[in-house]
């Protein structure tokens, strides 16, 4: 994977990237995300599979595998602009939609994970639509894109500011801070709903300037072995693990001093 994520991380990828609708799937958050993993490894269930869709959501472009490759050949990128010329935006960025996590706390996990800050509406239904429209115009500023994950409060989230430091409002935009390992977090900002999309980009500017600051690049066997040694455990919705073999179920761990799981023999 470290080849993989130099090249995401690269400029040229990042813009090439731009031309697609890139979904990332929550594989242990969602038993209908997990089943598309094994649809597009031939029933088997790994932790990433990529692959390319036409507009329509459903004729694949190109193979399905677990890199790039597979979708675009050894020259990723160029195989991202061949492939988009073929099929030009319409929209361009202008209704391209919010993401919205399965929970708060997968939101919490994944902004720790990638070390970035999470923005997160706690909002009526009524107000939601509004309030996403502005934040909206805010992560499609140039200055803004690709520097925060964001996250609606849903059903099942009643607790979200349960483990969460700093929080005064019940309702608002705010901007959190994830712990070291993604169970907990300090609101940096809070921000009214009315707020305007000017001073939710002056907030998020501000409170991103501080974290860079403070915040120290996790190396990840390090962040691991503390992990281990502090007890952390994250709870999954379904089972975690693999399926090597394709028989449906997740592959047991190996034997200390084994390898490959549920990995078929070779012949």
């Amino acid at each position: 994977m470290g080849t993989e994520i130099s090249l995401f991380s690269q400029k040229s990828f990042i813009e090439a990237s731009e031309k697609f609708v890139c979904v990332r799937l929550g594989t242990y958050e969602s038993l209908e995300h997990q089943t598309m993993i094994r649809g597009l490894l031939n029933g088997r269930m790994e932790n990433t599979a990529f692959v390319v869709f036409a507009p329509d959501g459903k004729t694949k472009l190109s193979r399905s595998g677990r890199s790039p490759d597979h979708a675009f050949g050894k020259d990723v990128e160029g195989g991202m602009e061949n492939l988009a010329d073929k099929y030009p935006d319409k929209a361009r960025n202008k209704t391209a939609v919010l993401s919205d996590f399965h929970s708060f706390k997968q939101a919490l996990n994944v902004a720790s994970a990638d070390q970035r800050l999470l923005v997160l509406t706690v909002a009526s239904e009524k107000s939601k639509k509004s309030v996403n429209k502005k934040v909206q115009a805010v992560f499609r500023d140039e200055e803004m894109k690709g520097r925060f994950f964001y996250d609606t409060v849903n059903k099942g989230d009643e607790k979200w500011a349960e483990n969460i430091k700093g929080t005064t409002k019940k309702s608002g935009i705010f901007i959190i801070r994830p712990g070291q390992f993604g169970q907990d977090g300090e609101v940096m900002k809070e921000l009214s709903l009315k707020s305007s999309a000017a001073q939710i980009k002056k907030a998020l500017t501000a409170a991103n300037a501080e974290y860079a600051k403070t915040e120290k690049r996790k190396v990840y066997s390090d962040h691991v072995s503390e992990g281990k040694r502090e007890g952390v455990d994250f709870e999954n919705n379904v089972a975690q693990g693999e399926d090597r073999d394709g028989d449906g179920k997740i592959d047991p761990k190996p034997e200390r001093g084994q390898r490959g799981g549920g990995r078929p023999p070779r012949r």
